[in-house]
């Protein structure tokens, strides 16, 4: 059985991170300041999607979006949103001939080893956006990555091709 991870692992042996940036950032609360509720419940997403950018041949950009949000009850019949932190990051990788992978290793390889080096730089986000809107000791857990089965594709056509690269909602 070939997994997502045996995909990824055909780009993680061979390439390097360059930079992580963040693109984009938005949060918002919705509680009292002079009474924030505790956070009863928080949930996480995340979608990746990769480019292989014309201009440099030796690149891959991954782009992971990650959306934390937290919900709490200011009474037993009543819970709300009490705050909603989302950012973009861009994960630069050197790849030799990166046109040269398979778009579902590339993809796999975003997901996983992407979000992974994200991670870390997501954690201190949250923490520090959270202190700022008055709702310390907010943390993320470490990052646990989603090993699933996938069918190993003996040949891609270029429609599929095109399918692969649409992110998908985890």
């Amino acid at each position: 059985m070939t997994t997502n991870l045996d995909r990824a692992s055909l780009v993680s042996r061979s390439v390097a991170i360059e930079s992580v940036n963040l693109t984009h950032a938005e949060m918002k609360t919705g509680f009292d300041p002079f009474n924030p509720p505790e956070v009863a419940r928080l949930t996480q997403r995340f979608r990746c999607r990769f480019e292989l950018p014309p201009s440099r041949l030796d690149c891959l950009l991954v782009h992971i979006n990650l959306v934390l949000e937290g919900t709490g009850a200011e009474s037993a019949e009543q819970e709300q949103e009490l705050v909603s932190i989302d950012a973009t990051f861009l994960a630069v990788y050197r790849l030799e001939d990166a046109s040269s992978y398979p778009s579902d290793a590339l993809g796999h390889f975003a997901e996983l080893n992407g979000t992974y080096n994200v991670w870390p730089y997501w954690r201190e986000f949250v923490q520090t956006f959270a202190a700022r809107a008055g709702m310390g000791g907010l943390v993320v857990p470490v990052f646990k990555p989603p090993i699933r089965p996938v069918e190993e594709p003996e040949q891609i056509s270029p429609l599929e091709e095109s399918a692969l690269l649409e992110p998908e909602n985890l």
